[in-house]
């Protein structure tokens, strides 16, 4: 029937065909699909409200945009007025489907909406078997009124309201101010609408947001491309990205924020794809691949009181061990216990703090793109000595996995019998979409079962036993679609599960040690596992550029602990030039890591580069009461450590499409210098508002502005924010287990109203603030750490301050 109505139209046949192959094959998803368009009755439960909604099918008008059903053309909302007005649907029978929409609270400016239609749905599933969410997402008290055309949810400082017919939401602020709406009321010239508010159908669903002229967007994982996503269509799903200018991603993430002062988070497993106006200039769609959308949206002018929201419903990550924050020195490959002992020798000759070695796949007896946890003793001898002796020198080791074996292994076998790995669509087992230069196939640990989870992480423990104290959880992204998993799901459905389940089973295994994994792929909900790194970026000033705008991306998608291969991972460079800036912001990252497919060690590219990268790893270690407090910050209030602008300064539009600086925290602000050339590279910096002074000069700056530098290669611009304290130790050792429990250098950068700080440090909390006079500075300390205090004066000597200390104040 839809078929001939639309093929069939004198009204269609006039227009030109301006549709792409892609647009093609999007259009032609929505066939035997349901546009939800009135609530036809209401009730409310403890904690729930469900809206009984009807829906009809549509179709999507190809090859023209907009969406057709059978209704009447008054019921569709055809625009009557044009001498060639469409007459579609006139007499035609109207083919209907019943759905629930059920909207929850799970905060005081959060809402959830969930549409399920048909049999099977249970009203009361709130999803947490599939991992993603650790809250069910209600319980706030909020007020229902009901409208002839609209029922609204309200709390004390937000509001959801849905009209009746045709159907449609809006949300709103605390001052009722309307902060985003559904878009299914954009319609092109003939009426017809450009896309479903909300609609379902054969395995789909699909919603859509209005943009504002003006409006910017950000999120949706780890992306690679801009930070402001204007423009953008995104496949949100798990792949090999193979490096970082490829268009894929290895951590996508289905949340989004926007300027204009909500965010949004689809909850699914399966792959969505994020159209962020890019068919549609003044339209936000989305796409999922399941016949429901659970959809939750956050109101509120502070991004990181949205972040908190978000995080509280997907979970926050843990405060790493200090020795986490240390330097990671890696390569690929160390490839026998004589370059790994040359590489922790040096760092400690040269001077280089460092506190973590990394193995790749080298400790593996069979170690091509398998992981059964044999132990090569041919390369690197006893594991226990090895691990013991690192130990003595001040170093953790981590060692590298991946989910996959070969057949060739010994424990394969062990697995297939157990039925430990994933089956084929035909029968069988599964292949990785991995290539192995000897041909063989790679099965994948099905972590979908249980007791196959508990068998991954037993692997692990006899090395955990012997203090080995991180895993790189390499891959993960190798999930066939057509793979059946234990629970039945298809592999394309567990997609985007597979990074979430790997991962948390490897963290499982290892938190109860103190340690953590170092994932490259995840989802969202994946910054309950820390930490994730930015895959394998060329090692040039473009894979460099592209690492920092995914680090700042998923820093808004799974909040938390980040780091990235130092100096890149392939290609012939780094030159020492693009080594030593990739440097100076890495060791200002979350995490560092030096890594690649060669020398990453600092000695390895020339004096100049071992004393420019050496000053900046010392920074960092006297940073690390500033990097822990901030972690704690992440695990407190779900808050990234590395920040963009927009996360401290949401009300200025600018700083949500800036991808080329960053906040460390809320008191550093770094600005990567992103050229290789050995000359002194002129290079822009957007202060944001109020002081800040420059590190390393101290001349301070007021902002907002914008101001040039010209920054030598041993400099990268960093200010630090006036009005802040920073703890810092004060003096720079080997690795931070050789720090005591002894005490901090207070710094304050003093402004007009003085200075003030609270520090974070482990479950503690302690407050600093400049007494008037600015000769003393009083310390609330829950223990003892303050030792000494200074105030940095622009133009003016540093001061010494003295401490007044008293009991903290909650």
């Amino acid at each position: 029937m839809l078929e001939r109505l639309a093929l069939a139209s004198p009204w269609l046949d006039q227009q030109p065909d301006p549709c792409s192959n892609e647009q093609m094959t999007a259009a032609s998803s929505h066939r035997g699909s349901f546009l939800v368009r009135s609530v036809d009755h209401v009730a409310r439960g403890d904690g729930w409200v469900d809206l009984s909604v009807s829906a009809v099918r549509y179709w999507p008008l190809e090859p023209m945009p907009g969406l057709l059903t059978t209704e009447d053309p008054v019921g569709q909302g055809l625009e009557l007025r044009l001498p060639n007005a469409p007459t579609l649907g006139a007499g035609m029978p109207v083919e209907t489907r019943v759905g629930v929409v059920r909207l929850r609270v799970p905060g005081p400016a959060a809402f959830r909406m969930t549409l399920w239609a048909g049999e099977g749905w249970d009203r009361a599933a709130d999803g947490i078997e599939d991992g993603i969410v650790v809250s069910a997402g209600e319980g706030w008290p909020f007020e229902l009124s009901e409208e002839p055309g609209s029922v609204t949810l309200a709390t004390d400082h937000a509001s959801m309201t849905i009209r009746r017919q045709p159907f449609g939401w809006a949300l709103a602020g605390r001052d009722g101010r309307r902060l985003s709406a559904s878009g299914g009321d954009r319609r092109q010239v003939a009426g017809f609408p450009l896309a479903p508010a909300l609609a379902f159908g054969d395995g789909m669903a699909w919603c859509s947001f209005e943009l504002a002229p003006a409006e910017a967007v950000v999120g949706f994982g780890e992306q690679f491309g801009n930070l402001a996503k204007g423009g953008a269509r995104l496949c949100l799903v798990a792949e090999d990205a193979l490096g970082a200018g490829t268009g894929r991603t290895y951590k996508a993430a289905p949340v989004f924020h926007s300027s204009a002062g909500y965010s949004g988070f689809v909850h699914t497993p399966g792959p969505v794809t994020a159209d962020v106006g890019a068919r549609h200039p003044a339209l936000l769609s989305l796409e999922c691949e399941e016949e429901r959308v659970d959809l939750f949206l956050f109101a509120g002018a502070a991004l990181k009181d949205r972040l908190s929201a978000y995080t509280a419903v997907t979970g926050r990550a843990p405060a790493p061990p200090p020795w986490a924050l240390g330097v990671w020195m890696s390569r690929c490959r160390y490839r026998n216990r004589a370059e790994l002992a040359e590489a922790a020798s040096g760092m400690r000759a040269h001077g280089v703090p460092c506190d973590v070695l990394s193995l790749d796949p080298d400790w593996l007896e069979l170690d091509l793109l398998n992981c059964d946890f044999g132990w090569s003793w041919a390369k690197f001898g006893d594991p226990a000595e090895l691990v013991a002796q690192l130990a003595a020198e001040g170093f953790h080791l981590c060692l590298w996995e991946l989910p996959y074996l070969d057949p060739e292994s010994p424990l394969h076998l062990e697995a297939e019998q157990s039925s430990f790995l994933v089956h084929g669509a035909r029968g069988g087992l599964a292949e990785a979409r991995v290539f192995a230069r000897d041909g063989r196939p790679r099965h994948l640990v099905d972590f979908s079962n249980p007791r196959a989870r508990a068998w991954w992480k037993r692997q692990h423990l006899p090395l955990l036993e012997l203090g080995v104290a991180a895993f790189t959880t390499d891959f993960g992204e190798g999930l066939v679609d057509d793979a059946v998993m234990h629970d039945r799901r298809s592999g394309r459905t567990w997609r985007n599960l597979y990074p979430l389940w790997y991962n948390r089973t490897v963290s499982e295994a290892i938190t109860p040690k103190g340690g953590l994994v170092w994932g490259r792929s995840g989802w969202a909900g994946s910054q309950r596992y820390p930490a994730q790194w930015g895959g394998d970026p060329e090692s040039s000033v473009a894979g460099m550029a592209a690492t920092l705008r995914a680090g700042l991306s998923w820093s808004l998608s799974a909040p938390g602990l980040w780091g990235h291969d130092i100096g890149g991972f392939y290609g012939p460079g780094p030159s020492a030039e693009c080594y030593i800036r990739w440097a100076q912001w890495g060791c200002l990252s979350p995490l560092a890591r030096f890594h690649g497919l060669g020398p990453r060690e600092p000695w390895q590219f020339g004096e100049v580069a071992l004393g420019i990268v050496r000053e900046f790893a010392r920074l960092r270690y006297r940073l690390l009461p500033y990097l822990m407090s901030v972690a704690e910050e992440a695990a407190r209030f779900g808050w990234p450590m590395m920040r963009p602008l927009c996360v401290e300064y949401p009300d200025e539009l600018s700083h949500w499409s800036l991808d080329t600086q960053y906040l460390l925290g809320s008191d550093l602000l770094v600005v990567p210098v992103l050229d290789d050339s050995p000359d002194p590279v002129r290079t822009r910096c957007v202060i944001p508002p109020g002081g800040w002074v420059d590190l390393w000069s101290g001349v301070a700056y007021q902002g907002p502005s914008v101001i040039h530098l010209e920054v030598p290669l041993e400099r990268a611009p960093v200010f630090v924010r006036a009005g802040s304290v920073v703890p810092m130790w004060p003096t720079v050792v080997a690795h931070s287990g050789a720090y005591s429990e002894g005490a901090w250098t207070m710094h304050c950068w003093p402004a007009p109203a003085g200075a003030s700080g609270v520090v974070y440090d482990g479950g503690l909390t302690h407050r600093y603030r400049l007494e008037p006079g600015g000769e003393a500075l009083r310390c609330e300390e829950a223990a003892r750490r303050a030792a000494t205090a200074v105030a940095h004066l622009p133009g003016e000597p540093d001061r010494q301050l003295a401490l007044v200390r008293s009991e903290p104040v909650d």
